[in-house]
């Protein structure tokens, strides 16, 4: 055998072992709550994402404290994390955590939520202020000549929250003075807020609202919740929620809820952890995935990427 053909022949074999050695890598995927129907479906699609690319994969819960998501990224570190992927449970708060990550140059990305970061860290997900954007819209197209609206935001300090309602307010401002929110309450994404608030302001009212507005599909199930103890019907005041959940999916069918918006989450996690893959094993810039989410209502609940999963 020649020298030359010898010297290729070692490469290729060097090569193998190299990629072979680099399978089973520990990359960590840090949630804000595990808790959230959304995250858990998160975690889900990452699980079958890491079987694929031959990755070891945990999933850490934050249990909605920073504290405690700031500490397991750190850990994450310390054990030697080839790959990190976090949805932050508050902008600003485990900023110190995501610098030691930058520092030590582990491929990271963000997922659904952003973070505060001294360098921009690769993002993955639909577009949260377009999202609330296109639910807006879909509601002026329901009221052309304005509606009495009740608000209901996520967590405050969350990415996703702070975009979500700026997206609702600016494209409802955009419409005029006959868009009116009437109330604008934090439910911090839980379905027992959404249903506590309803029950407890709706009565209370002068005026009806036309509109429940919620910045997630399971604050909008509470929602539904109070309105159908309270003795409304379907349809009577529209709810609208954000996630495109099963259940919620099962509401729109039913009628109960009018829209929600379609994030495709199984497909934003598999493109981070690819991406984060593929930027460990073979040193491929990270580009990050932007894209506008889906409004599903009843008209095209077919096209929401878990209606495979309503019963």
């Amino acid at each position: 055998m020649k020298k030359s053909s010898k010297l290729i022949l070692s490469i290729l074999t060097l090569s193998c072992a190299v990629y072979a050695q680099a399978k089973n890598e520990l990359v960590v995927f840090s949630l804000p709550n595990l808790s959230s129907p959304f995250e858990v479906q998160l975690s889900k699609s990452a699980l079958n994402t890491a079987k694929a690319l031959e990755i070891n994969l945990q999933v850490l819960d934050g249990q909605s404290s920073s504290t405690k998501q700031a500490a397991d990224l750190e850990n994450a570190i310390t054990r030697g994390a080839k790959g990190i992927v976090i949805a932050p449970n508050d902008v600003n708060a485990i900023a110190a955590a995501v610098e030691e990550i930058i520092e030590e140059k582990i491929p990271a990305a963000t997922l659904d939520r952003k973070v505060q970061s001294s360098q921009p860290i690769p993002h993955f997900g639909a577009n949260n202020y377009t999202g609330g954007q296109e639910i807006a819209k879909v509601i002026k197209a329901r009221f052309p000549q304005g509606a009495n609206i009740i608000l209901l935001t996520g967590q405050p300090g969350s990415s996703s929250n702070i975009e979500r309602t700026k997206g609702f307010r600016d494209e409802l401002k955009a419409g005029g003075d006959s868009y009116n929110i009437i109330i604008d309450q934090t439910g911090n994404w839980l379905r027992s807020e959404g249903l506590r608030i309803i029950e407890s302001v709706l009565p209370t009212l002068k005026v009806k609202p036309q509109v429940i507005l919620s910045a997630n599909d399971d604050m909008a199930l509470g929602a539904i919740e109070a309105l159908h103890s309270l003795g409304y019907k379907a349809g009577e005041i529209i709810v609208t929620g954000f996630d495109a959940g099963p259940e919620a999916l099962a509401r729109i069918k039913d009628g109960w809820l009018y829209a929600t918006a379609d994030q495709r989450p199984s497909y934003a996690v598999k493109t981070a952890l690819e991406q984060i893959v593929n930027k460990e094993r073979n040193g491929v810039a990270m580009t990050g995935l932007d894209f506008a989410p889906t409004i599903i209502t009843l008209e095209n609940i077919n096209d929401a990427e878990r209606i495979s999963e309503v019963q």
